[in-house]
């Protein structure tokens, strides 16, 4: 809906029809009355006609700069959204790999449980063993008599050279190869 407002520009009123908010319309006509402002304290001496020209020039000037910088961010945010798609996407991957790795770790996990579940049982198996053949060693230990044990002396073996002195000069030659003495040396 179209309003009538009037807006003060330069120390002339004007009226404006706009579909813009009041406010709105009041903060443009202090925009132009300001560029026109600073374009009559560099110029003094300028019409009324060449100051609006003047301050109509330098908001173009503002204008398009705005626009070009605007552009340029909309080409950096572009920019910074393909990246931030790529990098998303690669997240997306991480995160299915690390839920791949953690399937991966409780599989290895339940089959670490198994292994070590039959290792015990192996364990507790051989101890069983272990100790049925003990009880059977010990039952047949048992059932056997007892040998009685004596002590004896260990037979001295004699060398190869003493036995042949000994059957050489006979008996009386110990087994160090000396000869006994005889009873006429005493």
């Amino acid at each position: 809906m179209d309003t009538k407002m009037e807006v003060k520009i330069n120390n002339m009123e004007y009226v404006v029809v706009s579909n813009e908010p009041e406010e709105y319309v009041q903060r443009v006509a202090l925009l132009v009355n300001k560029k026109i402002s600073e374009v009559k304290n560099t110029n003094g001496h300028l019409s009324t006609a060449m100051l609006s020209v003047m301050a109509c020039m330098n908001l173009a000037d503002e204008l398009l700069k705005a626009t070009d910088s605007l552009n340029n961010l909309r080409n950096e945010i572009g920019g910074y959204m393909e990246d931030s798609q790529k990098t998303g996407a690669e997240l997306e991957e991480k995160k299915l790999e690390v839920e791949n790795l953690k399937e991966d770790m409780h599989k290895l996990e339940i089959e670490l449980a198994k292994r070590d579940t039959e290792l015990e049982n192996l364990r507790m198996i051989q101890s069983q063993q272990r100790q049925a053949e003990r009880q059977q060693y010990r039952s047949a230990a048992e059932q056997q008599p007892r040998a009685q044990q004596t002590y004896r002396q260990p037979q001295r073996q004699e060398s190869a050279p003493i036995k042949e002195m000994q059957s050489k000069y006979g008996s009386s030659v110990i087994s160090r190869g000396m000869p006994k003495k005889s009873p006429i040396d005493k």
